[in-house]
């Protein structure tokens, strides 16, 4: 019975470790660039173009999930809801198949053919509008945006953002990445109205690039 019972214990570990290795293997891909592209409007709404670079390797994918929360807590008795709606989704140039639905406290776009997969080297470009995004303040509005989101399965090799605002509207920004709530800084340079932003590294699953 004892050794029994070592062989069921042996086959259930090597069950667990094949089914951890299999989905190591099946997130084996990596994000090149993520662009974001954010104007602001007079009305405090964001248009943002997202150009999303991947490169699946050799695996056969039918294209990727972006996940975008709309409900973050604002303090202790009150949360902030986004109103997001997706525009279109290209690849720079053709329109690319897409669906969205809400997953907890989430916009979910899962992006790609269901009948077609792909490999190596792919582009995905979201357009998408979103009102509520903005803080006010008595003298001021303040943006506070997570550029690229955590709840990615792989890591970007780069990070960028540009931001445009009204004439007259910019007073101070600043950029961290990492875990949420990091203050590691990133890179942020910017004259008038415009403003770019830039990770410093690599930044891996569960990290992200947030500007203000």
């Amino acid at each position: 019975m004892r050794t029994r019972a070592v062989f069921a214990l042996l086959a259930a570990l090597w069950l667990v470790a094949l089914a951890t290795v299999s989905a190591q293997a099946d997130e084996a891909w990596v994000i090149t660039s993520f662009h974001s592209d954010i104007r602001i409007a007079t009305d405090s709404s964001l248009s943002i173009s997202e150009d999303i670079r991947v490169d699946f390797g050799s695996l056969q994918k039918h294209g990727i999930f972006r996940t975008i929360p709309t409900r973050y807590r604002y303090d202790d008795t009150h949360d902030r809801y986004y109103d997001l709606t997706v525009q279109s989704v290209t690849d720079g140039s053709r329109p690319v198949p897409y669906t969205t639905s809400v997953v907890e406290d989430n916009e979910v776009i899962k992006i790609g053919d269901a009948n077609v997969t792909v490999s190596g080297a792919q582009r995905y470009v979201i357009a998408y509008k979103v009102v509520g995004a903005m803080n006010s303040f008595a003298d001021h509005d303040e943006l506070f945006w997570n550029v690229d989101g955590g709840l990615w399965p792989v890591s970007k090799q780069s990070v960028t953002a540009g931001v445009t605002m009204p004439a007259g509207s910019f007073r101070e920004a600043g950029c961290y990445e990492g875990r949420q709530g990091s203050r590691e800084g990133c890179t942020v340079t910017g004259l008038n109205n415009f403003f770019t932003y830039s990770s410093t590294r690599e930044l891996g699953s569960g990290e992200q690039m947030s500007i203000v």
